[in-house]
């Protein structure tokens, strides 16, 4: 008795089809024209970060959007950006990886953020305070500006951080 494969596998019909429409929406996906725009801002492909903020950062103090001045140093919260733009980091007691997206000379934005999600025990209000939405504006655009040691990172709402160099 001969078998066609469609009797012994109907499935097989829609194996091949759901390969077949994978292999198409991956060709069609890539693209190599330019970039589109992000709240304005003119997307530049990126091989490296800037020198200016590579390296390991400290929040050592911030604003919030209400202008109220913030010290969350009782709680690490730090990023570690290297040359390849890979971003790894401490929000309170959990652990974030990302990776930058440069957007123009002084405008960066984190990628999507990888975060491990600890039950954390902060007492002191500034921290907790930080600690809510710390993660959430990594993943907006910000303006940065550098002197001498210190990282400033400044968000469209008002918020301002103070970074510097991580002590190891």
């Amino acid at each position: 008795m001969i078998v066609k494969s469609s009797e012994a596998a109907p499935w097989l019909g829609w194996h091949r089809l759901s390969l077949a429409l994978a292999g198409a929406l991956l060709v069609t996906g890539c693209s190599t024209g330019p970039e589109p725009e992000q709240e304005g801002i003119r997307v530049a492909s990126m091989d490296a970060p800037p020198d200016d903020i590579t390296g390991a950062w400290r929040v050592t103090g911030a604003i919030d959007p209400q202008g109220r001045s913030l010290q969350p140093d009782a709680a690490p919260f730090t990023v570690e950006i290297d040359g390849e733009g890979n971003v790894a980091g401490q929000a309170a007691c959990n652990n974030l990886n990302a990776s930058v997206e440069h957007v123009d000379d002084d405008h960066l934005r984190f990628g999507a953020i990888g975060l491990t999600t600890e039950q954390c025990n902060i007492q002191d209000p500034d921290s907790q305070a930080f600690e809510r939405d710390f993660v959430n504006n990594l993943t907006r655009t910000m303006e940065w500006s550098r002197a001498s040691d210190t990282l400033v990172l400044r968000f469209q709402d008002g918020q301002e951080w103070e970074l510097t160099p991580q002590e190891e």
